[in-house]
């Protein structure tokens, strides 16, 4: 299955460069209609350690100088907001002293998870926490810059938190695994710097 280009967006990071290509939230190929925004219609309420309105958030604010010791990165950047991300949605990239993976965060305000079981496929997600919040891993090999994972923490209702990691950039060493190990572990830092603000 076809998976939207992140690894592009994130190599636009690296030269400096923004991505106008337009599509679904995690698909390459995919519809880019959604459906009505909101995750909870009809449902039970969703068990976090605290809503938070990312509609409110800079992703960016979320690394703090506790995150960024803990897990190795050297810089952090505000990039240019997708569009197909929502009215308002905000993105920040990241890269570390390890070079072998970077990463971004991206607040996704145009629906949540029900769009995002609709548009990734409910099979390609598997269930995680990331600092009590619900969260979905989507990791897979990817044709362009390496392999890639992302993780969807479920922050707010008709929101996602989106943490990406990709790997390559000329290093053989990145795989889907490790891709994963980095983006879980900054959904978990970022994860836990939501729930305290």
């Amino acid at each position: 299955m076809r998976r939207l280009a992140v690894p592009f967006l994130l190599a636009a990071v690296l030269t400096g460069c923004s991505s106008t290509e337009r599509g679904a939230p995690s698909a390459g190929g995919r519809s880019s209609q959604a459906p009505a925004t909101g995750t909870s219609t009809g449902s039970a309420p969703v068990d976090r350690p605290k809503a938070v309105d990312l509609a409110a958030l800079d992703p960016c604010a979320l690394i703090t100088p506790e995150v960024k010791t803990a897990l190795g990165i050297r810089l952090v950047a505000p990039r240019e907001p997708r569009a197909e991300y929502g009215e308002g949605s905000k993105t920040c990239g990241n890269n570390y002293e390890d070079r072998t993976y970077s990463s971004s965060i991206y607040t996704l305000l145009n629906g949540g998870v029900d769009r995002l079981k609709q548009t990734v496929g409910e099979t390609e997600l598997t269930a995680r926490q990331a600092a009590g919040y619900p969260a979905y891993v989507d990791g897979r090999e990817s044709t362009g810059a390496g392999p890639a994972c992302d993780v969807y923490v479920d922050a707010h209702d008709g929101q996602l938190l989106l943490v990406t990691a990709v790997g390559g950039f000329g290093e053989d060493k990145a795989t889907v695994d490790g891709a994963c190990a980095v983006a879980q572990k900054l959904a978990d830092a970022v994860g836990g710097v939501l729930a305290a603000g």
